[in-house]
């Protein structure tokens, strides 16, 4: 089978790499210029083995199970790897095609090197990461200490209110007015953030979620002392992949661990946990704090539950974040769950698939 010389010349003459393989004969027919470069290959008379020995090892598994689903005429599209020349890391997105012709079955396939847009995503989502860990700080720094004033304001009101002097009662309600408009200002903002970020399509890819939620709480880990609340992140593994839209999934860990910090008292403890088997990865948020009461329970990931309660520090709940975070891990064909016991505390559970079809 050979190619039309029009369709071979442009094949050379293209940026994207261009390759068929002929399954019954175990070898290419077929690279174009940009594709033996991009390996560094002298020609395409290569084995397979070669190829797939230059795939960063921990994404081996990955293209191996990706390149079986394709066999079984399963949709296979954009599948990202490493590959390693010498010193050098590359990333490619590669989508492949069956083709038969004249009873001859070939692997073509249509790859381009991402490195460059790999970088930039890499540098904005965890830009993004980083902008949500420190709304989580600030709204357990700013949100407390204000719901505190107006509590104080309060309680102040009542000691005075047997004065009756109109400028002071004038003055505590002004603290109190202030105290509740940046509170709902804070609230807002950040529930605003989570629903912009949630109500858009999914793209996934695969992440390292250790490498990604450990970023995610680096600035929680740096103010244990200034939180006065004990937070640790373990994994059973240095790096753990799975197939996830990292922005909206990040932003479930980032929800959850703001719960734990709203409803778990000074000198409590706070556990992420992330582990790996054969299929799947089970995600855990732990607290010891003050648990859900039983009553709340089956209707906690309900929209407007009336599981919804003030924070500890006069944090406030829309109570839409739960029914939110519940529909963002069902999109990842995942499941949530949870255990909790009043001044026990309370834990998360999200078992996640290491790859999905969808």
């Amino acid at each position: 089978m050979s190619t039309p010389h029009h369709l071979q010349y442009l094949a050379e003459r293209v940026n994207v790499l261009l390759f068929t393989f002929d399954m019954r004969a175990e070898r290419f027919t077929f690279m174009n210029a940009a594709c033996i470069t991009f390996f560094n290959l002298d020609s395409p008379d290569v084995e397979l083995t070669e190829l797939i020995e230059m795939i960063a090892p921990d994404d081996q598994l990955y293209v191996l199970s990706k390149f079986k689903a394709f066999l079984n005429q399963e949709l296979v599209e954009n599948v990202e790897f490493r590959v390693r020349r010498g010193a050098y890391e590359r990333w490619l997105r590669i989508t492949p095609y069956l083709i038969t012709e004249n009873d001859v079955r070939l692997i073509g396939g249509q790859a381009e090197d991402i490195t460059a847009s790999k970088a930039t995503i890499e540098v904005l989502n965890n830009h993004n990461i980083k902008k949500n860990s420190i709304l989580t700080i600030l709204s357990h720094d700013l949100a407390g200490p204000i719901g505190t004033v107006q509590n104080l304001s309060t309680l102040l009101s009542r000691e005075t209110a047997d004065l009756k002097n109109p400028r002071i009662d004038n003055f505590i309600s002004l603290i109190t007015k202030i105290c509740k408009s940046n509170i709902r200002l804070i609230r807002n903002f950040l529930d605003q953030e989570f629903l912009e970020s949630s109500d858009t399509i999914l793209f996934k890819k695969r992440v390292d979620l250790v490498a990604k939620i450990n970023f995610a709480t680096e600035n929680i880990l740096k103010m244990q002392e200034e939180l006065q609340i004990e937070f640790i992140v373990k994994a059973n593994q240095e790096a753990i992949y799975a197939e996830i839209d990292e922005d909206k999934f990040m932003q479930v860990i980032n929800n959850l661990i703001t719960n734990s910090l709203k409803f778990t008292p000074d000198g409590g403890k706070i556990e992420v946990n992330i582990t790996e088997d054969k299929t799947d990865v089970l995600i855990t948020v732990r607290d010891n704090g003050i648990g859900i009461p039983q009553r709340y329970h089956a209707t906690l990931f309900d929209k407007f539950t009336d599981a919804r309660r003030t924070g500890l520090k006069g944090e406030a709940s829309t109570g839409l974040g739960m029914s939110i975070i519940k529909t963002i891990v069902e999109w990842h064909k995942a499941e949530i769950w949870f255990e909790s016991e009043e001044n026990k505390g309370t834990t998360f559970y999200i078992r996640l698939p290491i790859q999905t079809n969808a």
